[in-house]
């Protein structure tokens, strides 16, 4: 931190140090600085945040896409079941209308 300090003399007085006075002065370069900091710390935790959140969504994502395709799979699997139960009554039926 830059400690400020004036002096004068030509008007023949002391210098005059600021922070015995109680003003601690921060040069401008050091607020710059301090929210280069602050602003890098949110950008991570913003960062992190998302990351954690994206990582929640792929694992859902993949969840659902391998219960779609376990679905997918019984459904074509029903399906088929039902085209031989058509089969089967059809010829039961036909069967019938020859007695």
């Amino acid at each position: 931190m830059t400690k400020w300090v004036v002096s004068q003399p030509e008007n023949g007085r002391e210098s005059c140090n600021f922070t015995q006075l109680g003003l601690d002065f921060t040069s401008s370069d050091a607020y710059i600085n301090l929210s280069k900091k602050k602003g890098t710390t949110m950008n991570n935790e913003l960062f992190a945040a998302l990351d954690n959140r994206i990582t929640e969504l792929l694992e859902k994502y993949n969840s659902l896409k391998k219960t779609n395709h376990e679905l997918a799979e019984e459904n074509q699997q029903l399906r088929s079941e039902r085209e031989s139960f058509k089969s089967s009554v059809d010829s039961i039926l036909s069967k019938l209308e020859g007695i």
